[in-house]
């Protein structure tokens, strides 16, 4: 009996100095909620909101909650306004004078995406129902990333437009309720013979850029698009063919990247819209999930094979590096606080938060 006791006391001891001793710069840490899915981050005048759901009944529900260095957390009232919004994960959010969160549920005959649309604060979210042909109907094609900048709300996706043929389409509020479509501006709208597509959108010293591409002759073309307000749009042809922007991070710049198209794609990363796209790793699949820039490097989340990557270049989008992460997830989000590079890797039943030094 002693023996055993020892034993345990020396496994116990071996154990823990393992995990101390260990040389990963990742620590992770409690999630907010048991069961908890952080799919989306938001900057806070004071820290951070974590955006996703939690499970409930057969599904899950929309949950968020904040926290000011990612170690400890409150939740965030949520107050859901139609059935889908009960059924919602939290998926998208910009952050202006208020935070705008986009959510998604799926339902109804087809079982396709249900958008609901959400603003709010630290004290609480509340959704905004929208009569169904503002963000759906017939004439709908998808509503894909959530972005805000001072007192402007913006929301990009797909629509059918005035002319028949569908193409990017932007949505603008200036109180995250009341919801105005711009689906015919011709520099976003699909001209004769084209499609043009959103993947996603950032903001940048000079207002909102949104990313994504056209197909034109059978050729998809990467694309950007810049505007002051979320309303007077211009148009930016990246360099390159066979490819596709897809995610864009600024700070004093902007940086974009994007995928190459066919049966070896690559990462690629512009490191401004006149730029030529410089490549980075490839895979049978690619996705490029986030791109965060940080005072010195720019960090990028990418799927490579379904499994997420971190990687990190320099300015003009060279010196690619590979940052190892903690754990293997086919989705993760990232957000840069005063107290470290928060992260949150996610599967198909739940998140693990993670925190290490800036990179």
């Amino acid at each position: 009996m002693k023996w055993s006791i020892v034993l345990v006391w020396v496994l116990a001891l071996t154990v823990g100095c393992a995990a101390r001793t260990s040389d990963s710069p990742w620590r992770e840490l409690s999630l907010p909620q048991r069961g908890a899915r952080i799919l989306e981050f938001a900057p806070t005048p004071d820290g951070v909101l974590a955006l996703g759901s939690v499970p409930s009944g057969d599904g899950r529900a929309p949950a968020a909650w904040s926290s000011i260095d990612g170690t400890q957390w409150k939740t965030v009232p949520v107050r859901p306004d139609s059935p889908y919004g009960a059924l919602a994960e939290l998926i998208s959010a910009g952050a202006g004078e208020h935070t705008t969160v986009l959510g998604r549920a799926f339902g109804g005959a087809h079982s396709n995406p249900r958008m609901t649309i959400w603003s709010g604060d630290v004290h609480g979210l509340t959704e905004h129902a929208q009569v169904m042909e503002m963000f759906g109907g017939p004439h709908a094609i998808a509503v894909t990333a959530a972005a805000a900048r001072g007192g402007t709300d913006l929301l990009v996706g797909g629509w059918d437009g005035p002319s028949g043929r569908y193409g990017a389409a932007v949505w603008t509020s200036a109180n995250g309720a009341d919801w105005q479509r711009h689906a015919d501006d011709p520099a976003l709208s699909s001209a004769p013979g084209e499609q043009t597509g959103v993947a996603g959108v950032g903001t940048g010293p000079a207002g909102f850029v949104i990313v994504g591409e056209t197909l034109r002759d059978s050729i998809l073309r990467p694309l950007a698009w810049t505007s002051p307000d979320g309303i007077e749009w211009q148009r930016h042809e990246l360099h390159g063919s066979d490819a596709v922007a897809a995610r864009v991070g600024c700070g004093t710049t902007c940086t974009v990247f994007g995928q190459s198209i066919g049966a070896a794609p690559h990462v690629l990363c512009w490191p401004s819209t006149g730029a030529e796209a410089v490549p980075g790793p490839g895979a049978r699949t690619v996705d490029v999930l986030q791109v965060l820039p940080t005072a010195t490097r720019v960090l990028s989340l990418v799927a490579l094979d379904h499994v997420v990557q971190l990687v990190s270049v320099g300015s003009n989008c060279t010196d690619w590096q590979q940052i190892s992460l903690p754990a293997m997830a086919p989705a993760a989000r990232m957000i840069a606080l005063p107290s470290g590079l928060l992260l949150a890797t996610t599967d198909a039943d739940r998140s693990r938060l993670w925190l290490r030094a800036l990179p």
